[in-house]
C-alpha cells in the first residue's frame, strides 16, 4: 500500500495563510509575478485591466521599475474613464484610464465595442451588469416615460491627451478583475481584444 508523503491538516483560524495580512500576500504575489512574467518575458510595456480596488492595489504593489512599464489602465466605467488618470500622490502614481476597446487588435471589433459603449443609456453606462441573466430591469426612471427617454450623454473612450493609443492593441495585458462574477460579460470583453492567455494575457486577481 502506498503511503502519503505529506499530510496537510487545516485548522480553522490557525493556518498560516489565514493569519497573513492581505497586503503582505499581495506584495509577495506581485513580486512573484514580476520575476516569473515581467522579467522572464521581458515586457517593456503592459496594460492593467481594471481600475477598481484590485487593479489599483496591484499597481501600488509593483516595484518602481515595474510600475514604469504600465502604459495605462482600462475599464468599462465611464466615470473612471472621465477622470482621465489614476493618481496616488504618495507613490507618485499618475496612470491614464481608458476604455478597454482600445486594446482590440481588429479595427471592426474595436468600432463595434465603442458603438455599444456609446449607445448605453443606463444610469451607469459602460458598467458590467452583475444581475442574474433572467433578471428584468426597468430603465424608466421617475418622471420619465419610455416614449421620452433621457437624452444621451457623450462618453469618451479616452479622456487624456498624453497617451499614444495606437500602441495599445500590441501590448500585453494583466487582468485585475475577478472572473466569473459578471454573467460572462468580463470574459466576453477580454476575449474580444484577442490575446493569448499565458503569453500576452495574464490574470491577477
Amino acid at each position: 500500500n502506498k503511503k502519503p508523503l505529506l499530510t496537510y491538516r487545516h485548522r480553522a483560524g490557525q493556518s498560516q495563510s489565514s493569519q497573513t495580512p492581505r497586503k503582505l500576500l499581495l506584495r509577495l504575489r506581485t513580486l512573484a509575478f514580476e520575476r516569473t512574467v515581467l522579467l522572464s518575458q521581458k515586457w517593456d510595456k503592459f496594460v492593467v485591466w481594471g481600475a477598481g480596488r484590485d487593479g489599483k492595489d496591484f499597481v501600488k504593489a509593483l516595484s518602481d521599475d515595474a510600475r514604469k512599464k504600465v502604459v495605462c489602465m482600462v475599464d468599462v466605467d465611464h466615470k473612471k474613464i472621465a477622470t482621465g488618470h489614476y493618481t496616488y500622490n504618495e507613490r507618485d502614481i499618475h496612470i491614464p484610464i481608458v476604455h478597454f476597446s482600445l486594446l482590440a487588435k481588429d479595427l471592426k471589433v474595436r468600432e463595434k465595442l465603442q458603438e455599444a459603449y456609446f449607445s448605453q443609456v443606463d444610469n451607469e453606462p459602460g458598467r458590467i451588469s452583475k444581475q442574474r441573466p433572467n433578471a428584468v430591469t426597468n430603465a424608466v426612471t421617475k418622471g420619465e416615460t419610455s416614449e421620452h427617454p433621457r437624452p444621451r450623454k457623450k462618453f469618451k473612450v479616452c479622456a487624456v491627451s498624453d497617451l499614444d493609443t495606437a500602441i495599445l492593441p500590441t501590448l500585453p495585458i494583466v487582468v485585475c478583475v475577478a472572473m466569473y462574477r459578471t454573467n460572462g460579460a468580463l470574459e466576453r470583453n477580454v476575449a474580444s481584444v484577442d490575446r493569448t492567455e499565458g503569453q500576452d494575457l495574464w490574470h491577477f486577481s
